[in-house]
């Protein structure tokens, strides 16, 4: 088989031109030459539409020689539109060709042909590793001029014409589905390209309006910042006795700030602590910049909180928010850069630890260490107090430092503020399984961290074994909120919350409970509690009745439930120790429980004559003035001519102005007696005759003067002791006597200071506020009454309470060889409804108070029966005697049976004062009687007016 392209090199084919497109060889030239050597063609040409490697692959008809020098010619095209056509001129019936109308019937038989060529064409190349390349673009066909056939007149030629080729139909549609197909495969590419783009511009806007929102906002939380970081934080406010012993610690329980809390400073938590904090809570603390951003992005896909640094724990709980949102997180993280940006990160951590929950109630890592390893805090005045947690190292057992120890503890307190509640080893064996685990955690978190402990070294798994071991075998006990001496305690709070409040107590009380103060009081804990023993053995248990003669139980056999005491310095009123009823936690309305009785207000009965009598010594009396016990009627301020009640009942009427009363037991001795045989035996008339002689209006005054506020009127009444008046302002009124006229405000508060060190308050004992009321001679003369054993003889017989007469027995029988000496007064109230006595030393006074809270009566309590068996015990105690099984060494000693505890350290405990001092210009004189001019015991009287 030959090829037309094989011929170009022994015939002349037209050259192809530079540039000019390709010239097809004529397959069908000169088509009536190629008969005369060709008897019957055995095959057509392809048509132009076949690819030129379709047109070497089929075999053609050869040229003649003669054929293949001619000239080329132009002749009509032998193709169009994918259709074989023949030029008629070259048809003819007698060259045995098929004519026209039979080689156009047969068009399908054509087109099968050529599809098949083609198919097993393409697979040919395929296998020989042929690439079929796509046809060109244009190509031409060039037709010779062929002359006419012999018989046929010429034609004229034809001008050559330029056609382009064409593709079939068929081939299109097949070129157009593949390069559809290939568009296909590009577009994921170019989709994905755009989406892209598309996406980082979203992002890059995204990000720059963030960048300007997150400023702006970073901006406006910067005040907040602020706030938070200097706003107080809520601490417990502590309450000590004098010797730093606690007393009571003051907190809010209600509102969501409030717990148990005591501020600590940076320097003070040792560097172990720091590190097992920081290794568990936020390995980055020290270097990040208040967040992590991967941390805010893993909370924000869990949708739940956790994850935060340490600063933005402190931001949480600064703020209080406890609820988990995206917003708070997003809050949380501006702040967080804000608080970094401002304090340093030993602040930071500061604040946390003073904010972090580590118990139920419990806020702070210095409460949390008291109440777990009972490293309590040490304060003094003027000083801060130094903080359990500073000496986390120290052994109670051994009394040294260890370092094992130190780490055990920090790694369990490290765990606590993860779950406080679930996780607190106080609550149980199972919470503290978990307590112990999650200090497991942390001791891992150190290792892998490399923390090297003081002492120590790293930490290795079998140190950390050995710490662990440690917390095993630790008991927690649980906190016990204590209140010792409470109705003292709430009468500071009161006092301090009033202060607080500008006069308003309520206001006062919210700040008083979250300011941390440190207030040291005046009373001493251990006579605290002797108060409380002394009350519950006198009251509650079997006593000797020594006016009666027999045991007896006050509770039951004299209706007799409460009792209030209070001890007060006669120096510098102090208040040592005040109880304000027989127990605090009782529900008896008897009793009175929480009621404090000490400042509540009730008839002092015969307790209020010495202010009648002063003040008569004031205007000249003495103690040696006579006066007359009988029978009188009182005006009462009734004018000229009032009519006289007919009887006793009427007289004491409340509608009478007439007043008429009776000495105890409804009788009168109807003889003169002096001021301090009236005195010493509660005589009604003379003291009413001595308010008579003074002035109703200038004794007010002067209780006044001496603290006592009671709204009272100016009725001769008053002068019983009718009106309602506090014991503790008794006892401060009494103080004035013991001081030599001197009157000091009774005082519970000696300092008052932060847990920084500064002292907010202090009281300066050295130099108390005082004012003189009476003169010392004044005061003395009605000391020497008040101090006179034997004249109450007429009513108490052989009753030595009110005198130290079990340490000195001449203090039974004379006033002036006692070297024992202490001022006493009883008083009893209408119906026996209230008992009091009150007496003092030159250092201290007492004053006591029994009854029924409910008001009821008592039965048969009469003179020193219920209240003085309690004021000589603790008169005793408070100078340093212990009477719980003395010697007996005379008649007057018995033991009270009273656990003594331990000794008292007060300005005059080591050396009391045992006698009052006689002060210059008083004198002995002896005065005549009124009635038969003789002369009476001499007594004191100032020289001025006796000469």
């Amino acid at each position: 088989m030959s090829n037309n392209l094989d011929q170009q090199a022994g015939g002349q084919q037209p050259r192809i031109e530079d540039g000019a497109p390709p010239k097809t060889g004529g397959l069908l030239r000169n088509y009536r030459q190629q008969q005369s050597s060709v008897s019957q063609p055995d095959l057509f040409s392809q048509p132009s539409s076949l690819s030129t490697t379709d047109q070497l692959d089929h075999p053609v008809l050869p040229l003649p020689p003669a054929q293949r020098s001619a000239p080329p010619s132009k002749a009509p095209p032998l193709y169009s539109r994918g259709q074989l056509r023949l030029p008629v001129s070259s048809v003819g019936e007698s060259a045995g060709l098929p004519g026209r109308g039979q080689l156009l019937r047969s068009p399908e038989l054509l087109i099968h042909t050529m599809k098949m060529v083609r198919h097993w064409s393409g697979k040919v190349a395929a296998v020989a590793g042929h690439k079929i390349l796509p046809p060109a673009p244009y190509m031409e066909r060039y037709h010779g001029s062929n002359p006419a056939p012999s018989g046929v007149e010429a034609q004229t030629p034809r001008p050559a014409k330029r056609i382009p080729w064409r593709r079939s139909r068929t081939l299109r549609i097949a070129m157009q589905m593949r390069q559809r197909r290939a568009r296909w495969q590009r577009a994921p590419r170019r989709l994905w390209a755009v989406f892209t783009m598309a996406l980082m511009s979203v992002l890059g806007l995204m990000c720059v309006a963030g960048t300007t929102y997150s400023y702006g906002y970073y901006e406006q939380q910067l005040p907040r910042v602020d706030e938070l970081a200097n706003a107080h934080i809520a601490q417990s406010t502590r309450i000590y006795d004098r010797n730093n012993v606690l007393l009571f610690e003051a907190y809010d329980q209600n509102s969501r700030q409030g717990g148990r809390r005591i501020a600590i400073r940076y320097e003070d938590i040792p560097p172990v602590m720091q590190d097992a904090l920081v290794a568990i809570e936020d390995k980055t603390f020290w270097t990040n910049a208040g967040i992590e951003p991967s941390a805010i992005i893993r909370a924000a896909a869990r949708q739940y909180g956790g994850a935060s640094t340490l600063t933005q724990q402190v931001i949480k709980n600064l703020s209080n928010q406890r609820e988990y949102a995206l917003g708070r997180k997003i809050t949380e993280a501006a702040m967080a850069i804000g608080l970094t940006q401002q304090y340093s990160k030993s602040k930071i951590l500061e604040m946390y630890f003073n904010i972090a929950p580590f118990e139920g109630q419990t806020y702070g890592v210095e409460v949390a260490t008291e109440d777990f390893f009972g490293l309590q805090s040490t304060c003094h005045t003027n000083q801060k107090c130094i903080p359990g947690i500073s000496r986390l190292n120290y052994n109670q057992a051994t009394g040294r430092n260890d370092p094992l120890l130190g780490l055990a503890r920090a790694s369990l307190l490290a765990g606590m503020p993860n779950q406080p509640f679930y996780n607190d080893p106080t609550s149980g064996p199972d919470a503290k399984q978990r307590a112990i685990y999650r200090q497991g955690l942390v001791l891992q978190q150190m290792m892998a961290l490399h923390t090297v402990v003081d002492g120590l070294g790293p930490i290795t798994p079998a140190i950390a074994r050995k710490a662990q071991r440690l917390m095993e075998r630790h008991t927690f006990r649980s906190s016990t909120r204590v209140k010792h001496a409470p109705h003292f305690v709430d009468w500071v709070i009161n006092q301090v919350s009033t202060a607080l409040g500008n006069g308003d107590a309520a206001e006062g009380y919210g700040l008083f409970q979250k300011a941390g103060f440190n207030i040291r009081t005046t009373i001493d804990v251990n006579l605290q509690e002797y108060v409380e023993r002394a009350v519950d053995r006198h009251i509650n248990q079997p006593d000797y009745q020594k006016l009666r003669g027999y045991y007896a139980m006050l509770s039951s056999y004299n209706n007799l439930h409460t009792a209030a005491v209070v001890v007060m310095d006669a120096k510098t009123g102090e208040i040592l120790a005040m109880n304000g009823s027989a127990d605090y936690n009782s529900m008896d309305p008897r009793v009175g429980g929480q009621f404090n009785a000490a400042v509540g207000s009730r008839p002092p009965g015969s307790t209020f004559k010495p202010f009648e009598y002063a003040t008569a010594f004031q205007m000249g009396w003495n103690p040696g003035v006579m006066l007359m016990d009988n029978r009188t009627y009182f005006p009462n301020g009734a004018p000229a001519g009032t009519t006289m009640p007919r009887t006793d009942k009427d007289a004491l009427s409340k509608d009478s102005t007439i007043y008429a009363p009776y000495d105890y037991g409804h009788t009168y001795t109807n003889r003169p007696v002096s001021v301090r045989i009236g005195t010493a035996n509660s005589y009604n008339i003379p003291a009413i005759k001595a308010m008579q002689f003074a002035g109703a209006n200038q004794v007010v005054t002067t209780t006044r003067r001496l603290g006592i506020t009671t709204q009272a009127n100016t009725g001769l009444a008053w002068a019983l002791g009718s009106k309602d008046v506090s014991p503790l302002q008794m006892v401060s009124a009494y103080q004035t006597f013991a001081d030599q006229g001197l009157h000091v405000p009774p005082q519970s508060v000696l300092d008052i200071w932060d847990n920084a060190g500064h002292n907010l308050y202090h009281y300066d004992e050295s130099r108390p506020a005082s004012g003189r009321v009476f003169s010392p001679q004044v005061s003395y003369m009605m000391t020497s009454v008040l101090a006179d054993e034997p004249s109450r003889a007429y009513e108490f017989g052989s009753d030595h309470d009110l005198s130290f007469a079990d340490m000195d027995a001449n203090c039974a029988y004379s006033r002036f060889n006692c070297s024992r000496q202490v001022a006493a007064k009883t008083g009893t109230t209408d119906d026996f409804r209230d008992n009091w006595t009150i007496g003092y030393t030159p250092d201290v006074v007492v004053g006591v108070w029994v009854g029924n809270a409910n008001n009821e009566k008592m039965r048969d309590v009469i003179g020193i029966t219920g209240a003085g068996p309690i004021w000589h015990s603790v008169m005793e105690r408070v100078l340093g005697r212990c009477n719980e099984h003395p010697p007996y060494t005379n008649a007057f000693v018995s033991p009270d049976q009273i656990t003594c505890g331990p000794d008292y350290h007060f300005r005059f405990s080591a050396h009391p004062q045992w006698t009052f001092p006689i002060p210059p210009g008083l004198e002995l004189l002896n005065q005549p009687s009124i009635t038969d001019g003789q002369s009476s015991p001499p007594d004191w009287a100032l020289s001025l007016q006796y000469p």
